[in-house]
Order: C-alpha cells, then structure tokens, then sequence
C-alpha cells in the first residue's frame, strides 16, 4: 500500500483516478531492485519500538523512494538509491556486502551504505534529534532498512501501468536521443528515478515522481498545453530560473486523495542557445518520445 504525504490513509497503486571505479551492487541492491522497495512499508513496529515510542502518526511520503517518520524526539529519513556527493574511498563498515559511512552536521546525524561509485549512488538512513544523540538511532534505522531489503520484504505491489519499477535511462531509444541531442550521448542517472541523456551540444532529463496534478503545479510558471501521443496531456513552460531550458510535465497516472504519478521531461543547451532556436521544440519532441515508450511498456 502506498501511504501519500499529506493523506491521512494509504493509497494503493493498483487504482486509479569523472571516471570513478565501478562497484557493482548485487540482488536486491541493484537499482532495478530498489526502485521495487516502498521506503514508508521499511518502518516496521520492531524497528520503530527499537529507537522509541510508538508514534500517532503515519510515516510521510516524498516520491517513491523518500519516506521520514517521527519517532520520540527523533526525526528519521529513509532514502533509496539517493545521489552521493564525497563519498568516502573506503569504509571501516559494511552491510550486506556494501560498504557504510557515517556522517554527522549539527543535530543530525546519517549512516550511508554505498551501492556504487559510479553513478555514486546509496542508501540513507537519517536521523535527527534536538535532545539526544541521533547517530545511535540512525545507525539502528539503516541495519534495519538494510536487513530486510536483503530479505526481500517491503516491496511496492506489482501494478501494471505504473511508473514505480520503471528505469529513467530506458525512457527513450537511442535513436530519438541522438536526433534530439546528437551523437554520443551518455546516460547520466542522478538517482534511481531521474536520469539524464548527455551530449556535448545538450541534454534531456527525464524525471519520475508521485506529486498533484501539473496542471496545479506549473501554473505559476504560465504553461501551455501540448498533446502527447498517448492522448496524454503535457504542460510546457521554461523555468524562470532556467530560461534557457523548457520543460514538460503530465499525469501518468491518477492515485487517490488527488495524488499523481507525474513525468518530467526538460531539454537544455549546453551554453547559449544557438539564435533563433526555439527549446521548446526540443523538449516536446523529447517528450513525446518518452510518452510512445510508456505507452508500449
């Protein structure tokens, strides 16, 4: 069951309204495998009642793979397939294979496991607290996560349709990325739901989230309506941060309590748009792309 931020009972996906060296996760820590894991599902009674008291509410969703939860004087993050940034050479811990760092800012304190160096991706159990140490609780919550993705367990339900155990870097083919951004682009993933196609001339995004409806969120940005292949419709605009990119975004699919599951295409040049060129065009194209691919998937 898939419990929403913000929504006060759960939402089931099955209705509808640098060159680094590689290290190569395995089983379930694959990125394939995690994007099949329900971040919220992770906070078991046994887990919870190990860093403190029962809480009186739901953990809160942030996409498919974040979910936080409240727990005593504890602030808890799970991140699945999270983007790294310095990650440590080598590690004095492992779990399940993999190796565990241990970070600590102010009042917050969050124990990573390494899924691989390249893309640096991993595993983030976050805790933080005002009145107690949190790296005790953060290093309970990550053996947790880890032990039972390792067993197999809170697992998203297998729903047609849905983009949960889709692969952003297989959202187009080859061809229609090199007509859109030429020759030699590289997949770039971010982290497991957002992924980018590289070229020297540009590069497309292509992004899968759960959110409200973009024809709410975008219409600060003035967006106009495009129609898709699929009959689907998208909303293109360009970000009043990123003139020079263009963006579109449509409902995949309804969820309940008037959540979405959203794609998020963009098209950006690298440096200054040629003269005269309209990046729009692009992205739609991009777009459409994208659209036909999950309409076969």
């Amino acid at each position: 069951m898939l419990t929403l931020a913000g929504c006060a009972g759960p939402t089931d996906l099955g209705k509808t309204v640098t060159n680094r060296r590689t290290v190569k996760a395995t089983g379930s820590f694959t990125m394939d495998g995690l994007r099949t894991i329900d971040p919220c599902a992770l906070y078991t009674p046994e887990l919870l009642a190990s860093i403190g008291r029962k809480p009186d509410q739901a953990p809160s969703r942030n996409g498919y793979s974040q979910c936080g939860h409240n727990v005593s004087e504890y602030r808890l993050q799970i991140k699945l397939g999270d983007d790294l940034i310095g990650a440590p050479k080598q590690t004095s811990k492992t779990l399940a294979g993999l190796g565990v760092y241990e970070t600590r800012t102010g009042n917050v304190c969050v124990q990573t496991a390494i899924l691989g160096r390249d893309p640096e991706l991993g595993i983030i159990g976050q805790v933080g607290s005002d009145s107690a140490d949190p790296c005790p609780a953060a290093t309970k919550l990550l053996e947790s996560v880890m032990k039972q993705i390792a067993d197999g367990q809170a697992k998203y339900p297998d729903t047609p349709g849905s983009l949960v155990s889709q692969d952003p870097c297989a959202a187009m083919q080859d061809k229609d990325v090199t007509q859109i951004v030429g020759e030699g682009a590289k997949k770039q993933p971010s982290d497991i739901r957002y992924c980018r196609f590289v070229s020297k001339a540009a590069y497309i995004a292509v992004q899968y989230t759960i959110g409200r409806d973009p024809a709410t969120t975008t219409k600060s940005n003035n967006p106009t309506k495009y129609a898709l292949p699929d009959k689907k419709e998208g909303y293109v605009y360009k970000p009043e941060v990123a003139p020079n990119k263009c963006q579109v975004e449509w409902v995949h699919r309804a969820l309940e309590a008037n959540f979405t599951e959203n794609v998020s295409v963009a098209f950006e040049p690298v440096g200054d748009p040629p003269a005269g060129m309209d990046t729009c065009v692009y992205a739609k194209g991009a777009a459409a792309a994208v659209a036909t691919k999950l309409a076969k998937s």
